[in-house]
């Protein structure tokens, strides 16, 4: 009896062992588990019914894993964005006849955005651009450079949350329809390295404080093209510690309406610190849904004093414009200076026309030493995307504008813009 036993324990192991090997080394069988169980059964070491429970268990078991290895494929937390705009400029300087205008066609842009979300609260982003490519005015070049390059850990129902690297810093909002950017991201964008701690809550609020090291937006204030620097410059050198800091809060006490901001800017400088303060508010008229109004003001509390001057000015710049979206789609960000909120524009605004005003108030820096300045724009132009694939995202779009530019102590110049873009 034993003996009998026996037997038919090692036939039941050699008909395994033999199964297995087959399943492992046999193309015929190779990635087959079902191969297993047709064996057994047809040797009859299980019945028909354990062979269908079997069966039927595998497939549901196949099935839960491959919905679990789908939801952790790369390609679902990995995207990739990128534009490429191509821009004709044609410029007339102080008033003067055709004959002094010039004009330039470059590639303004070519930027590529690739994100990747680990979990459901932490993120991260990059995007590289290359800029002014063709353009000898802007000494722009094929170098692809880092843009921006920043971490987030935010989770949705939590409310603090923490975002490090390089952006544009949350020191003004930069709405803009037109092609070219408003006047306060012109003069006072803080694109740097730094560390924001922040804090939401009800009604859209976002209080947050974000520190970097260097003097960033007064470096970016003198590269603006709103008043001589040949004449005016700035003294002394770079810091070497982590002592700017911004303030920041915004709200939308009237969801989808609007939303109002401010901020304040704080950095270092040559006997003393420069101290700025900007506010502003994004508004959509709830009888007049297609229309968007945008106001954005930067006002310096504090200057260091500048080589050339003999007193300290303190510079203000208001910026305010209307657009009208003949064709309208939700758009869920605002703000013009991360590459996610300009490609929001195009994505929602597939046809819209807009009017900018603006006015720069140089503290008395004309007046005081001759230099000049501009003194107010003008800017008023179109955007249409003739091509708009909402599945994949894939975009074309052309736009116009024309600005006419009025300075002190230099006549007033005329500008025109065209643009041709893709989005993806």
């Amino acid at each position: 009896m034993q003996t009998r036993v026996l037997s038919a324990c090692c036939v039941l192991l050699c008909t395994i062992v033999t199964a297995a090997l087959l399943l492992t080394s046999s193309p015929a069988f190779a990635g087959e588990p079902g191969a297993l169980l047709d064996i057994l059964l047809k040797k009859g070491l299980i019945s028909k019914q354990e062979y269908d429970e079997l069966a039927a268990g595998r497939e549901t078991a196949g099935r839960e894993e491959a919905a679990a290895s789908a939801g952790t494929e790369l390609p679902d937390r990995v995207k990739v964005e990128g534009a490429l705009e191509g821009e004709y400029r044609w410029m007339r300087h102080g008033g003067s006849s055709a004959g002094d205008s010039a004009s330039d066609l470059y590639l303004r842009s070519l930027e590529l955005s690739t994100g990747i979300r680990l979990n459901e609260w932490i993120s991260a982003s990059s995007v590289l651009i290359s800029e002014w490519i063709g353009d000898e005015l802007n000494a722009g070049d094929e170098m692809l450079t880092v843009d921006e390059a920043f971490i987030t850990l935010q989770d949705e129902g939590f409310p603090l949350y923490l975002v490090t690297g390089k952006r544009t810093q949350p020191f003004g909002l930069f709405e803009s329809h037109l092609i070219t950017d408003p006047m306060t991201q012109d003069g006072y964008e803080t694109k740097r390295v730094g560390l924001t701690a922040g804090l939401t809550g009800p009604a859209g609020t976002d209080l947050s404080v974000t520190v970097y090291k260097g003097e960033e937006q007064m470096n970016h204030l003198f590269e603006s093209g709103l008043f001589d620097t040949e004449s005016i410059s700035r003294t002394g050198g770079e810091t070497n510690d982590v002592g700017s800091f911004i303030v920041s809060a915004s709200a939308s006490p009237l969801e989808d309406t609007l939303t109002i901001f401010a901020a304040y800017l704080s950095e270092p400088g040559s006997g003393g610190r420069n101290e700025t303060l900007n506010a502003g508010f994004n508004l959509v008229p709830p009888f007049l849904e297609n229309l968007r109004l945008d106001a954005e003001y930067m006002k310096a509390l504090r200057r260091e004093r500048y080589d050339g001057a003999g007193r300290e000015f303190r510079e203000g710049v208001i910026s305010v414009a209307a657009a009208y979206e003949l064709i309208l789609r939700e758009r869920e960000i605002i703000g013009g200076g991360l590459f996610e909120e300009r490609r929001a524009h195009i994505v929602s605004e597939p046809l819209e026309v807009s009017l900018r005003y603006e006015y720069f108030d140089d503290g008395g820096l004309t007046a005081d030493t001759g230099a000049w300045s501009v003194k107010y724009r003008f800017s008023t132009g179109a955007r249409y995307s003739f091509y708009n694939d909402e599945p994949s995202g894939l975009i074309a779009f052309a736009a116009v504008e024309y600005r006419h530019t009025g300075t002190r102590a230099a006549g007033k110049n005329d500008e025109f813009y065209a643009k041709m873009g893709i989005n993806f």
